[in-house]
């Protein structure tokens, strides 16, 4: 298990800063969420974990700068899986998560018997076996989520970072989606980073919250202390209301009297 650090990291395009001067912690083997409106800086914010973008501050991996590692380095600790995952054409399952032992071969070195096993391993973790011949772009939203989660478990890393991994899915897929993750996250001792829209999910499954507002951490914490109805109607909006249903907290944006007509 891993450690993440952000140090007043900023993240400007060249027109105005998106994200400013975030310092918050992801503590070893707990799930944190990022939460917050469109446009908040949330992408930005966990691109500077994989160097994906150019940041001032610093994120630290057990107390070592992420940009004094080398690809290989970096790609062995932390896992990326974006908003919309990249798939190549023809690619069958397979040997789209044979991609994440990338970072173990050698520049001209084929796939190790453990390399192979590792991929089996994290085929048959997500049940994913009988689809392992299957071109990836004939599988569903559903299954190609798992086939990412399937590449990065396969890469073994400490840290899984997560760009709105269930945003194009049902209600169901999302919820099974989120299940996996939680129990890979448990099985395999590592340390999830994630955005997440979706609030009741953050608030079920997160161990910790951070809210994201114009850029600016607003607040990180518990999910009970952080996603209150004061804190989300003033960062999201008035609308939105805290229930608890069977001992868990559902947050739901209710319509408002003067369109309830």
């Amino acid at each position: 298990m891993s450690r993440v650090r952000f140090d007043t990291v900023s993240v400007d395009y060249g027109s105005g800063p998106v994200v400013l001067d975030v310092s918050l912690d992801a503590v070893a083997g707990e799930w944190l969420a990022i939460v917050g409106p469109n446009g908040a800086g949330k992408s930005s914010l966990l691109r500077t974990v994989v160097d994906a973008v150019r940041f001032t501050g610093s994120v630290m991996v057990d107390g070592r700068s992420t940009t004094s590692m080398t690809d290989k380095e970096r790609a062995k600790s932390v896992a990326y899986v974006s908003q919309r995952p990249v798939y190549p054409e023809g690619m069958a399952v397979f040997d789209y998560v044979l991609l994440g032992r990338t970072p173990y071969m050698g520049t001209l070195a084929s796939e190790s018997a453990e390399d192979i096993a590792f991929v089996w391993e994290a085929l048959t973790a997500l049940r994913l076996e009988p689809f392992a011949g299957r071109n990836v772009a004939t599988l569903s939203g559903g299954e190609t989520q798992r086939v990412s989660l399937a590449r990065v478990i396969a890469q073994r890393a400490r840290i899984l970072v997560l760009d709105e991994a269930t945003a194009s899915l049902d209600v169901s897929a999302q919820h099974e989606v989120l299940e996996t993750i939680d129990a890979l996250r448990v099985s395999h001792d590592m340390t999830v980073i994630s955005a997440i829209h979706d609030l009741t999910a953050a608030a079920q499954f997160c161990d910790s919250v951070a809210i994201m507002e114009q850029g600016r951490l607003r607040s990180q914490g518990s999910p009970v202390d952080v996603l209150t109805e004061a804190v989300l109607q003033d960062v999201f909006d008035p609308s939105i209301r805290v229930l608890d249903v069977d001992g868990d907290p559902v947050i739901v944006s209710l319509r408002s009297e003067e369109t309830h007509r």
